[in-house]
């Protein structure tokens, strides 16, 4: 289950809270649509990444860094750098992941699965913020000059995976940083910069593992 977690670093955020006002339900229904309209506008962006993770079964945080590609509405291209690298790559119809150093690939056919599915399907509304009231509860406040937003999966598919995600937005409409609450009480911190809109080719999103790395189907054929 922690490899679907991958796909939060596409849409979670933790800012620090400081004065944050909560919006009204119109206030709130109006800057969705404002942050559907920019992601209309702006389908594709790029990032680079440094994440913490924090695991009950850990002393210490782990830290790595990396960057991001995405393009509405579910195409990303995430890559982790540093001493644990890998690839996770969704070209809207496969998802791929490759960890270099141990040679293996693991390969995922969307469509086929209903929870794998409704997943990517709900992980990236947070990013383009399409259809996210139909898998989250969702709140909004002001911060800063910005906007935080948290989203509580309604299913308890998605519970399983997620307890809470938080997406901290600058006045524009670009990710800052991201906050991800696990089941068992993990935590995942993802700040961004360099956030910009750019024009992503379609090269961008497959990937070909090399000959002789292993690649396996954990959901099956």
């Amino acid at each position: 289950m922690s490899r679907y977690f991958l796909l939060l670093s596409l849409c979670l955020a933790l800012v620090p809270i400081a004065r944050a006002q909560q919006l009204s339900a119109d206030e709130e229904k109006a800057l969705l649509a404002k942050l559907r309209d920019h992601r209309a506008q702006f389908p594709a962006l790029s990032a680079d990444f440094s994440e913490e993770r924090t695991t009950r079964l850990l002393n210490k945080p782990l830290l790595s860094s990396g960057t991001l590609a995405f393009h509405t509405p579910n195409k990303f291209r995430r890559e982790l750098k540093g001493g644990s690298p890998s690839a996770t790559v969704c070209n809207g119809s496969e998802r791929r992941i490759f960890y270099p150093n141990f040679k293996e690939a693991e390969h995922y056919t969307l469509g086929r699965r209903q929870f794998f599915d409704e997943s990517i399907a709900a992980l990236t509304a947070g990013v383009n913020f399409q259809d996210v009231e139909k898998f989250f509860r969702v709140t909004a406040s002001h911060e800063g000059a910005g906007y935080r937003i948290t989203l509580v999966p309604k299913t308890s598919g998605l519970r399983r995976i997620l307890s809470r995600l938080t997406v901290s937005l600058n006045a524009d409409g670009m990710i800052e940083q991201t906050d991800a609450t696990l089941p068992k009480g993990d935590r995942v911190l993802t700040r961004y910069k360099n956030v910009r809109a750019s024009k992503q080719s379609d090269a961008k999103f497959d990937f070909t593992p090399p000959p002789d790395a292993h690649v396996s189907t954990p959901l099956g054929n």
